[in-house]
């Protein structure tokens, strides 16, 4: 079962790299359905503390590559190919 993470990793990469929230939520929502609802605080916890990143986020560091580039925007900022 894929987590909301992997499928907010997996959505910036079919999307090119780069996207703002709203743009990942329609991708994930097209292909898994309405499964997750905030992907705002995921995202925010998917940031590394060294980039600004929440101090209490749970996940773990596989998880942890986005950068945020705005408000409401952000990029992987690694090949996770």
């Amino acid at each position: 079962m894929t987590t909301q993470s992997e499928a907010i990793i997996e959505a910036l990469k079919a999307l090119g790299g780069e996207r703002e929230i709203s743009e990942v939520r329609t991708w994930i929502e097209l292909r898994y359905g309405p499964r997750w609802k905030d992907l705002s605080t995921t995202m925010a916890d998917m940031v590394p503390i060294e980039l600004g990143g929440n101090h209490s986020s749970t996940l773990p560091e596989w998880a942890q590559v986005l950068e945020r580039v705005g408000r409401g925007k952000y990029k992987l900022i690694e090949d996770l190919e």
